[in-house]
């Protein structure tokens, strides 16, 4: 009897069976993973052409894809080759295996496997019973194929997918080879956009510092939208898209508008200025296109209020990620004029502020000046008064600035100045800003004077008093007379008062000069030292005063002139008689103003303070009716609007009695002046005239008369108060009594020196008639003197 000893080892047929076994699953899980890695890639591939190709995401986009791409790709290279292929397969697991996929074995493999991989447990069972185990399980495996072990779909459907992905690859490539370049060079990130059937360009959307495309508008602003299809080798679209996104996060888009047929392309898209539309269009887009190789179409964004970004899809073209972006406009502030006056303003230079109308001095030099909100890039500025060169551009896109400088020139005539500034941003303001410029001519000087104490003939020896004022709106120069006798050549004197030169130049440029002085007849020459003027009665004497201010923008000043006053020359007792006719109208005229104030007295004296039903007083409205013919008041209403009536007309008439009176006492003042003007010695006749007529006369009217015009006032107040009212109209009537006295005081003297003048007149009467008679006799003496010789 032969002695067993245990052997645990596996037969070398399980052996090699075990061994194929982990050979195929490792071979299996190899292959299914790469095929699941390809199918993977060959899946990205397609769907990121198509993605691509029809919607042409950014390269950041594009970027992100391949990313997402290769996680995905080292997850299923992971989960499906690394993660399986690493597992370390036992003996025991492949047993395990092939005892559930081959029930015939009866777990004699598992039992085998089992004693060889515990050889301590092992020797606790016989060793025939473990010899038998494993014969059994050589038997076992003789008939089993480890191939039939593994389900070939799994690996034949990975396997077939990514064969077919592959295949359909390089199919493309080699039949789209151009598809298929450009499709690996925009996976490596070209921005070159896939070539279309279609061709859409918009210009106006300049790219910033990212990249983007981006054109900038004022807020609140309409935006023109204008694109171009191109007909040029494309298709043209049925119609063009706009799909926007709102910095809110709303969406939308619309239908751009066809604008004719195969319109020209000297158009661009993005010019939200009307006014330099034209200007923008023939730089933007090309100009050389023909008008049948492309079609226009456009789209109006009304009244943009926030930023926001769209696309424009035509065909199969699209011009993606365009934004408009909100920014203020640029404004002007602290506009001022610096300006440098004319020297004959004599001021120094200053800037004023621009409100409104801008009123300057002519012949001032301007300079403009502004701040601005923003930085400029360009001014335009338009002149109106100017037809040659109305417009002035300013550009300065390198060296933007926030302050505005222009040098206007000299102002010579009326303008307005019409500023409009471009920013950084190419925003332009949106309506021009206006200064209105008023030119300021200077004035001709203004000579309000006359002659005082003349009349309209003088004497030949007579001095010319000038009163009045000589006025100019910046300042005098000189100021003389210019006279002429005549129709002689008119000759000029200089004005002599103090405080100008002997040239009558005025210092310091004075706007005002009020001393005139006088211009006399009898003044001697300077330079000959004899009388200037000479006049003989029967001419005729002009005289005016000139004036000339210190303008100095033309070859002559501006010069004023008052009136010419035309004076005819006369003897002495002409000029008396003149004077006497004078005399006698104004004393008419006295003697009609003397009547008023009788009449006034008499309305006076018929105010009644009686009331109705006293005794007298039905007689005293009879009487009054009878007088005026009034009917007879019968009720305190009317009796009292009667007397409030007759009250006032008497105040009126005192009012204006005492204006005529005055009137008349400047005249004889002037009939006074007169006299002394012409140089004529009659002491007594300028006595009369001044101390016995125009004094009273002044105190009458300036004195006199206003106090019975404030008792009359009194009686007014007192006009319901029949015992406070006759009191003060008891005295109203006393005052008006002596007034008349005194009046008729003056009355009397005018009277009198009428007398005195008519005596005086009939002296000069037989005067003149001696005189005729003393040359009669001269002639008749001459006459028989040269019959005498004759015979």
């Amino acid at each position: 009897m032969s002695i067993m000893t245990h052997n645990t080892k596996l037969p070398p047929a399980v052996r090699r069976v075990l061994d194929a076994v982990r050979r195929r699953i490792r071979a299996y899980v190899w292959l299914q993973g790469i095929a699941l890695v390809a199918l993977v890639l060959g899946v990205a591939f397609w769907i990121g052409y198509f993605l691509d190709r029809f919607f042409e995401p950014s390269p950041t986009v594009r970027q992100v894809g391949m990313f997402l791409i290769a996680i995905v790709t080292l997850y299923v290279a992971y989960r499906y080759v690394l993660r399986r292929a690493m597992v370390c397969i036992s003996d025991a697991s492949a047993a395990a295996l092939l005892e559930r996929r081959f029930p015939t074995l009866n777990e004699h493999v598992l039992t085998a496997v089992d004693v060889a991989s515990r050889p301590d447990r092992a020797a606790s069972f016989h060793p025939q019973l473990v010899h038998e185990t494993q014969q059994s399980a050589a038997q076992a495996v003789a008939s089993v194929r480890a191939e039939e072990l593994f389900n070939r779909g799994p690996l034949l459907r990975a396997v077939g997918a990514a064969v077919f992905l592959a295949v359909s690859i390089g199919l493309f490539a080699l039949f789209s080879t151009d598809a298929f370049g450009f499709w690996l060079k925009r996976i490596a990130l070209s921005e070159e956009p896939w070539p279309r059937r279609v061709h859409l360009e918009v210009a106006g959307f300049p790219a910033d510092d990212a990249g983007r495309r981006v054109q900038k508008i004022a807020h609140d602003d309409d935006f023109e939208l204008l694109v171009r299809a191109s007909t040029a080798g494309y298709k043209l679209p049925d119609e063009v898209e706009i799909r926007f996104r709102l910095a809110d996060g709303r969406r939308g888009r619309d239908t751009m508008i066809r604008v004719g047929e195969a319109q020209p392309s000297h158009t661009v898209a993005g010019v939200s200025d009307p006014g330099h539309k034209q200007e923008a269009v023939a730089g933007a887009l090309d100009p050389g296109h023909k008008q049948e190789e492309s079609q226009l179409f456009r789209y109006q964004f009304k009244r943009v209020a926030s930023d926001m970004e769209f696309d424009v899809v035509g065909g199969d073209d699209r011009l993606r990620d365009l934004r408009l972006a909100v920014v203020e406009r640029p404004e002007l502030f602290a506009i001022e004029l610096e300006c440098v006056y004319p020297d004959y303003l004599d001021r120094e230079p200053r800037r004023l502020p621009v409100t409104g109308g801008m009123r300057i001095p002519e012949g001032t030099g301007l300079v403009l000046r502004a701040g601005s909100t923003k930085p400029l890039t360009a001014v335009h500025i338009h002149r109106t008064n100017t037809q040659d060169d109305p417009d002035t551009k300013l550009a300065f896109p390198d060296n933007p600035r926030e302050e505005l400088r222009w040098e206007y020139g000299t102002l010579s005539d009326d303008d307005v100045l019409l500023v409009s500034v471009t920013d950084t941003d190419g925003v332009t303001s949106r309506e021009p800003y206006r200064v209105s410029l008023a030119t300021v001519r200077d004035e001709v000087p203004q000579v309000a004077v006359r002659l005082s104490g003349i009349g309209t003939a003088i004497t030949p020896e007579a001095i010319l008093p000038v009163v009045g004022k000589v006025t100019d709106d910046y300042g005098l120069e000189r100021a003389w007379f210019e006279y002429q006798i005549d129709g002689a050549p008119a000759a000029t004197r200089p004005v002599h008062v103090a405080g100008l030169s002997e040239a009558g130049i005025i210092p310091n440029g004075e706007p005002l000069l009020e001393t005139l002085g006088q211009f006399d007849l009898r003044a001697a020459d300077e330079s000959t030292g004899q009388r200037a003027i000479v006049l003989t009665p029967g001419q005729r004497f002009s005289l005016s005063l000139k004036a000339s201010d210190r303008f100095n923008l033309a070859d002559e000043p501006h010069t004023g002139s008052s009136q010419q006053f035309t004076l005819d020359v006369v003897t002495v007792p002409q000029l008396l008689a003149l004077m006497e006719r004078r005399e006698l109208a104004l004393r008419q005229r006295y003697e009609v103003i003397f009547e008023k104030m009788t009449d006034t007295r008499n309305l006076l004296n018929r105010v009644e303070f009686e009331p109705v039903g006293a005794a007298g007083s039905a007689a005293g409205d009879e009487r009054a009716s009878n007088d005026t013919g009034e009917p007879p008041v019968s009720t305190p209403e009317r009796a009292l609007a009667r007397r409030r009536l007759r009250v006032a007309g008497s105040l009126q008439n005192v009012v204006q009695s005492a204006d005529e009176v005055a009137g008349v006492a400047e005249a004889f003042d002037d009939l006074g002046e007169q006299l002394t003007n012409n140089r004529i010695d009659n002491p007594d006749l300028k006595s009369r005239l001044r101390e016995q007529i125009a004094q009273p006369l002044h105190r009458i009217g300036e004195q006199r008369m206003p106090q019975l015009a404030a008792q009359l006032k009194l009686v007014e107040e007192h006009i319901a108060d029949p015992a406070a009212g006759a009191t003060e109209l008891a005295r109203s009537i006393a005052l008006a009594d002596e007034i008349l006295v005194e009046m008729r005081q003056v009355l009397d003297r005018m009277l009198e020196l009428e007398t005195y003048n008519e005596v005086v007149a009939l002296l000069r009467n037989i005067i003149t008639d001696q005189d005729e008679i003393n040359r009669q006799t001269k002639e008749r003496q001459k006459e028989r003197l040269r019959n005498l010789f004759e015979e």
